[in-house]
């Protein structure tokens, strides 16, 4: 057993909350990684990268308004937020996957990543979005950083209510949601996702959503973890990292 409580060993069973290779709908996704995975990667071939030794593949996920999206999607069956596999062990730690492909091939000035709930993801396999964040979200949070939480106790108390994507009216208005706010100097010190299963129950954590956000100057360097659910803050937050990311 790790320091951090959770255990930390390879070759751990499916579970079902993890899925299995032929289970419900929505594996589109899954099935894709596990056909290209294994090939080389060439010009057809949206696995761009793939690590055998923490078995997740880096995916081209097209474009939005002329900007590349990219996701990292594990190569073992992982369902989604709610699998129990991605929070009980501390590796792999597919957030620092994917904010290493950001930091050497996407600008990591702009770029954020997140993670959908059940209910709002279209695949039933496991991704983390990197896609291009809301600016309005990263001024906010760098306004109100002495509202942050700064260590994961602190995390369920410290609710902002953060402006993200603009709605369809006229003139556009920013959607503004409840999120629970924690400032980390590292996404490699904790598993990001057993920081959240510490906060709310194991069959609570479907409704999750997830996104990281980097810090910049003049704030200390690292990263602001975003999570919120539907009812959070009197149903004002929301299931969805797409309203401070740029995903499709």
């Amino acid at each position: 057993m790790s320091g951090n409580g959770w255990d930390n060993h390879a070759g751990a069973p499916v579970t079902p909350d993890c899925g299995s290779p032929k289970d419900g709908e929505g594996l589109w996704l899954w099935l894709q990684v596990q056909h290209w995975a294994p090939i080389k990667a060439g010009p057809c071939n949206p696995c761009i990268e793939v690590d055998t030794t923490n078995k997740w593949a880096l995916w081209n996920d097209g474009t939005i308004g002329g900007k590349q999206l990219y996701l990292l999607i594990p190569t073992d069956r992982k369902k989604g937020i709610e699998c129990q596999d991605i929070w009980e062990h501390r590796d792999p730690n597919y957030w620092v996957g994917a904010w290493t492909y950001v930091t050497k091939h996407m600008s990591p000035l702009s770029i954020g990543l997140g993670v959908n709930s059940q209910y709002a993801r279209k695949e039933d396999q496991l991704h983390i979005h990197m896609a291009e964040f809301e600016g309005d979200a990263k001024k906010y949070l760098d306004n109100n950083f002495n509202k942050v939480a700064m260590k994961p106790d602190d995390w369920p108390n410290k609710i902002l209510s953060v402006p993200g994507r603009k709605d369809t009216q006229t003139p556009p208005q920013p959607q503004v949601r409840s999120y629970r706010v924690l400032f980390v100097k590292s996404l490699a010190a904790d598993n990001l996702f057993y920081l959240l299963r510490q906060m709310v129950p194991a069959n609570q954590m479907g409704n999750q959503t997830m996104i990281v956000i980097p810090t910049s100057a003049p704030q200390p360097l690292g990263f602001y973890v975003l999570n919120s659910e539907t009812t959070l803050d009197q149903n004002k937050g929301t299931s969805t990292c797409d309203l401070l990311l740029a995903c499709k």
